[in-house]
């Protein structure tokens, strides 16, 4: 039998294979959603799992995401650094634009904030992470 959060990263995981790029305000930009940004809400930088507990409390804020990309005016929070990209070698370092939004969102005003970046050379702004602001 699964467990409630094996339950919930399949349920999360198939609406967001579903989910088609927004455009976002405050970036001027359309956000795209990949594997890369839902893989993020289960493994850390490193490549290390999150505790079931955090990979929950990120799945359960995903329902927002959309909504906070798509009202959020201005940028919170802009980065650009190196970072590890590529699966579970995490070796190879590039240049990395991160952008954070916040707003609040959903039925019980939750301020969520949430996190796009942008591999330097990349093509596209993709979600990154999920998390209350």
């Amino acid at each position: 039998m699964p467990t409630k959060f094996q339950t919930l990263l399949v349920e999360r995981k198939n609406d967001y294979k579903t989910w088609v790029p927004i455009y976002c305000p405050a970036i001027r930009a359309y956000v795209f959603f990949n594997m890369q940004g839902f893989s993020h809400l289960r493994f850390k930088i490193n490549n290390t799992p999150r505790k079931p507990k955090e990979a929950m409390y990120k799945l359960g804020l995903l329902p927002l995401v959309r909504p906070v990309i798509h009202t959020a005016t201005s940028v919170d929070k802009y980065e650009r650094r190196l970072s590890p990209v590529g699966g579970t070698r995490k070796k190879v370092l590039k240049e990395i634009e991160y952008w954070g939004l916040m707003a609040s969102v959903g039925k019980q005003n939750t301020k969520v904030r949430i996190v796009l970046r942008k591999i330097v050379g990349g093509k596209s702004i993709h979600f990154w992470s999920v998390m209350k602001g």
